[in-house]
């Protein structure tokens, strides 16, 4: 080990020392003139009082729209016709040269063309341009090719990417029209895809489902009419309502749209009981108003009565299930209808909508904006792409590199597509499947809103569907259909008409659901792995049938299929890494598959490659890299796979097979009495925990098998569990555990810089190698203790790097909306239909408050009853606050620590003890929203109704990052100062035990509590958040928490629920009305 950790620092340190040359500029690279047109010429520029001219040529512009001189229009479109407007483009596409090439790649407009555009080749995916990209050059995912050679995995002592592995070369950039007009594509095959064929059932099956969804247009008999009109004619003014009685109605739908029907009618009935002349609407006439409001007509299809299969696309003209033979159709006074049918809801209608609405429309800029920040930041002049800070999507190398190379255009709509399960009622069979829209376009903080997450379909159970690409197929060639055609849509902001393009950048999905989105074969496959690195398994005996990705070859070990060699991990990352090689294994193991003539054959090819089958987004016209789209789900990844992993390895519970024996297992520690008295720690320790932490864990001795909330394993598992361990677990497991600690607690950030991303990578890898050396200990009985969530966190920090921070695209979005959905459930005996019709209402009604909201409702709500003193720079000070007049005198503790502050900063203090008063305040509000209080309020609440512990904070002083508890906050002016100084009396806390904390990976900070001796004043602006502040736990002796030493606790997990507003109410506790007494 000691030999591999030498390596891999090797490659740290030449890695932290290799920089790339860019050129700067004084002026960005990519701007926006608001008055620049979509479509190549002269036009009259209203603010310049000029003739101008445009073009956006690949060769030269970079598919950018720029304004030129007139020359140099001819000479960059040597076609055009000097004498009139530009000649209609050539029914040829033109392809550009790949970003990197001639310069750098720029940023389309739109990736709307004048006609269906081909899958580029490989298959959809972004071309890897040329030069130096920020990959494994400078990235320390490995030092050479391959798996498996050695025996023991000993790394080269010299870093050498290339060294027998060159990358694939690039392909040629996807094919696209400079063109930037509104024109519809003609409806013409595409003549350079590339052609698949299939021998197998199964597999021609899916292909048809592929070419279907390619082949759909707008116009076809599978949308309603209406959708058709409102997409092909969306209105192009804000939407507004002349009459008061629909407005009345409107308002009261909206506010109780999570209620049943009877609270509408009776709400009905009560205003036309007291106004007896209105004319409110009824229930049925506002749904219906609401529905041709928001234009979201649900797309209706035929399905089996038990799940099988929706008869769509290679099933729509059947009158029988393909798979159970049950009849479609019954018979109902004398007409032939479907026995059951699913609902789509189309997601073109809801992006007109919010581009409708001035607010919404300069909320959907934010990814626009973002881009052309990150490609100024991040590209250079070469095409260069090197990404230095991740905070979201926008800022991911794949993401620049779609930009750059037109799949992804700048008016182009970006979504998450994210399916997951959920079981309606806990009494009864009531399994179905839900998928959902997310608009990347929007701001991280508004689009995972429940005002803002649109659900897709429902899938209705009970039975699980067994061809889930027949219910997915509406939509998704709703999705394509506009890729071809183009969204017309009206910009209230600017105001403007343009043409979208909807591309699905990311899907999530827990594992089992995911091989409906990727067609992998799954996490017990050989080739299992969820990012496609093609590592193989191995198992842990002949009679085995699921694959485990260890990484070292058990001892005495030979299982037919599993005995390679041990896997250098380095290197098998690195090669995962170059750019367009994942793309391309994908593409040539996909025609391994398709070539499958019998059974047997494909049996084969599925284990070898990985692949089950083509993913259905193969049928969109735009869409990034096919392995790549598919990122692993740190809330199922983090919260719930590795924390079941790792408390079943602790508590001894994990399966003990072969000649294993139990009695080896000295890292199994949670175990009776431990196990009870860890428990109870745990129940103590919730008071302690501050109010934004919320969901904090239960005693997981009680409740860890009933219904343990995935934020609450976070914190058990990354923060508490180092403290409970630290004297219980051998340290050489308690190392090794703290490495993954600290690595996820630094993936899970809100921006992550580069070398964050390195130092993760770095404790992810040390991690597997060292958990395999000493848990396994290359035992084949043990292979099971390496399941695939052990291995797929060594590829988060890589996938950072490519798309944004993975807290961005998770699937608290899906848990939310499915708890959405559940709790509007009204009707108990058909949940699933229930489901289906609150899934509608609910797309509806956002849709309608997307085009009715206004700036009062996007500004946060301040109580005019309360005082409050705004800081600045976010802060602002909160009641309560002393009632005295002129304040009250300070002790000498904190006479000396505002002498001391004001010494400090060199500002004359001449007051005295004697004559030095101030008034407290007892809260304050930081820049994020959270609210910090005080030991001046929390210490006047009744023992009765306890309040969890909110005052303590972390903060800088002196240059230094110190925690401590807040007596109070208070506002001072000297006499010879017009400044008025916002400050707050901390009792500070002593350094962290550096000791400690090395030894932790910097997973675990302890240090000693404040004992009221060392008072500092600091300005409110010093005070960078709330934390935890937890009695250190003792595991041994009659006490179970110290008296005089802290945990220190930050609420990482808190950035994953927060952006999906977690149910919890972080700040709801009432103030009581003596809190604002003097005393």
């Amino acid at each position: 080990m000691a030999t591999y950790a030498r390596a891999l620092s090797i490659v740290l340190a030449h890695t932290t020392t290799t920089t790339t040359t860019t050129t700067t500029s004084t002026m960005p690279r990519y701007t926006e003139d608001p008055h620049a047109p979509t479509v190549i010429g002269s036009y009259f520029h209203p603010v310049k009082k000029t003739t101008t001219w445009w073009c956006n040529c690949a060769k030269y512009c970079k598919s950018f729209m720029h304004e030129i001189s007139r020359t140099s229009f001819y000479r960059h479109n040597p076609a055009e016709n000097r004498t009139k407007r530009p000649a209609p483009a050539s029914p040829r596409r033109r392809t550009p040269a790949p970003a990197g090439v001639d310069g750098n790649g720029g940023p389309t407009a739109s990736s709307s063309t004048s006609e269906p555009t081909p899958l580029p080749h490989p298959r959809g995916s972004s071309p890897a341009p040329e030069g130096p990209q920020g990959g494994p050059e400078d990235f320390p995912f490995g030092l050479g090719p391959g798996h498996g050679a050695p025996e023991h995995p000993v790394p080269q002592t010299q870093p050498t990417p290339m060294q027998s592995a060159p990358a694939p070369q690039p392909e040629p950039a996807p094919a696209q029209n400079t063109s930037q007009g509104n024109t519809q594509a003609e409806d013409r095959p595409e003549d350079d895809e590339v052609v698949h064929t299939a021998h197998l059932e199964k597999l021609k099956r899916q292909l048809e489902f592929i070419r279907d969804i390619k082949a759909a247009r707008i116009t076809d008999d599978i949308f309603p009419l209406a959708l058709q009109e409102a997409v092909l004619k969306p209105a192009e003014e804000v939407f507004s309502i002349d009459d008061p009685d629909v407005e009345l109605s409107l308002s009261a739908y909206l506010a109780i749209s999570d209620a049943s029907e009877a609270v509408y009618r009776k709400i009905q009935k009560m205003v036309l009981k007291r106004y007896p002349d209105s004319k409110m609407l009824s229930y049925e006439q506002i749904r219906k108003k609401v529905e041709h409001f928001s234009k979201v007509f649900p797309i209706i299809s035929d399905m089996c009565v038990n799940t099988c299969v929706g008869f769509t696309s290679v099933f729509k003209d059947l009158h029988k299930c393909p798979e159970c033979g049950e009849d479609r159709y019954t018979i109902r006074k004398g007409k032939q209808v479907g026995r059951r049918k699913f609902y789509t809801e189309p997601i073109g209608p809801v992006i007109q909508a919010m581009w409708r609405n001035p607010v919404t429309a300069k909320h959907m800029g934010y990814r626009r904006r973002k881009t052309l920040e990150s490609l100024n930041k991040y590209v250079s002049p070469t095409g260069e792409i090197r990404v230095t800070e991740v905070d979201d999507i926008t800022s991911g190398e794949d993401y620049l590199r779609c930009v750059t190379s037109g799949i992804i255009g700048l008016d182009d709509t970006l979504l998450m597509v994210s399916m997951d399960g959920a079981q309606l009622s806990r009494l009864k069979e009531s399994d179905c499947w839900i998928l959902i829209y997310v608009l990347m376009d929007l701001p991280p903080e508004l689009r995972y809103k429940k005002d803002y997450v649109i659900p897709g379909v429902v899938i209705p159970g009970p039975k699980a569907p067994k061809v889930p690409q027949s219910f997915l197929y509406p939509g998704f060639a709703h999705v394509a259909a506009l890729q071809v055609s183009g969204l017309k849509i009206w910009d209230a902001s600017a105001p403007r008409v343009f043409t979208s393009k909807p591309v699905t950048n990311l899907t999530t999905a827990d594992g089992p659901a995911m091989t409906d989105f990727n067609g992998f074969v799954g996490h017990k496959g050989m080739e299992g792995c969820r990012e496609f690195c093609n590592l193989p398994g191995r198992r842990a005996s002949l009679e085995s049938k699921t694959y485990y990705p260890a990484l070292l070859k058990p001892v005495n070990y030979d299982v037919p299929g599993s005995s390679h060699g041990d896997v250098d991990i380095l290197n098998h990352l690195h090669n995962h890494q170059i750019p367009g090689h994942t793309q391309a294994q994908y593409d040539r193991r996909l025609d391994i598959v398709l070539a499958s003539t019998t059974p047997s054959q494909y049996a084969t090819a599925r284990r070898d490659t990985g692949i089950s089958e083509p993913s259905i987004f193969a049928g969109m016209h735009r869409y990034p890299p096919m392995p790549s789209m598919f990122p692993s789900d740190v809330m199922h990844l983090f919260g719930l796979n590795i924390p079941d992993n790792l408390l079943e390895i602790f508590r001894g519970t994990i399966a003990c097979k072969l000649d294993d024996s139990t009695a080896s297992w000295d890292f199994a520690v949670l175990t009776g009495d431990v196990w009870e008295r860890h428990g109870a720690i745990i129940e103590l320790w919730r008071p302690y925990f501050a109010a934004d932490f919320g969901h904090v864990p239960s005693n997981p001795v009680k409740y860890i098998n009933s219904g343990y909330r995935a934020q609450e394993f976070l914190i058990y598992i990354y923060d508490l569990l180092p403290a409970i361990l630290h004297t219980i677990l051998p340290e050489t497991y308690w190392t090794t555990f703290c490495k993954l600690c600290a690595g996820i607690k630094i993936v899970l950030q809100r921006t992550l810089t580069r070398e964050q991303i390195i130092e993760a990578h770095k404790l992810f890898v040390e991690f597997a190698v060292e958990f395999e050396q000493k848990f396994v200990q290359r035992k084949a009985s043990r292979v099971h203790f390496v399941r695939p969530c052990l291995h797929n966190v060594l590829h988060v920090p890589s996938s950072t790097l490519r798309l944004g921070p993975h807290r961005n695209f998770s699937q608290y979005p899906m848990e939310r909306e499915i708890g959405i959905i559940v709790s509007q459930i009204k009707q108990h005996t058909t949940p699933s239909g229930n489901a289906s019709q609150r899934a509608i209402r609910l797309a509806q009604v956002n849709t309608v408050k997307a085009l009715t909201r206004d700036e009062a409702q996007e500004a946060p709500s301040v109580s005019s009853r309360f005082p409050r003193i705004p800081a600045g720079s976010g802060y602002t000070i909160l009641w309560p606050r002393e009632r005295t007049v002129n304040g009250k005198i300070v002790s000498h503790k904190e006479y000396d620590a505002i002498d001391s502050f004001f010494t400090l900063i060199g500002a004359e203090f001449t007051a005295t003890v004697a004559n030095t008063r101030i008034k407290k305040w007892g809260r304050l509000e930081l820049p994020s929203r959270d609210v910090v209080r005080s030991e001046w309020q929390e210490s006047k609440r009744s023992p009765d109704s306890p309040m969890r512990i909110t005052r303590i904070v972390k903060f800088e002083h002196e240059n230094l990052v110190r925690f401590g508890e807040v007596q109070y906050y208070f506002a001072m002016q000297l006499d010879n100062d017009e400044e008025v100084y916002h400050l707050a009396m901390i009792s500070m806390a002593s350094l962290l035990d550096q000791a400690l904390l090395e030894k932790s990976s910097g997973s675990l900070r302890a240090c000693n509590a404040p004992t009221g001796q060392d008072m500092v004043v600091v300005k409110v602006g010093s005070i960078q958040g709330v934390v935890s502040a937890l009695p250190w736990p003792l595991m041994t002796g009659n006490k179970l928490l110290s008296d005089d030493r802290w945990l220190i606790i930050e609420n990482f997990g808190r950035d994953l629920s927060v952006l999906t507003e977690s149910t919890t109410q972080l700040y709801s506790e009432p103030l009581l009305e003596d809190e604002d007494d003097d005393n």
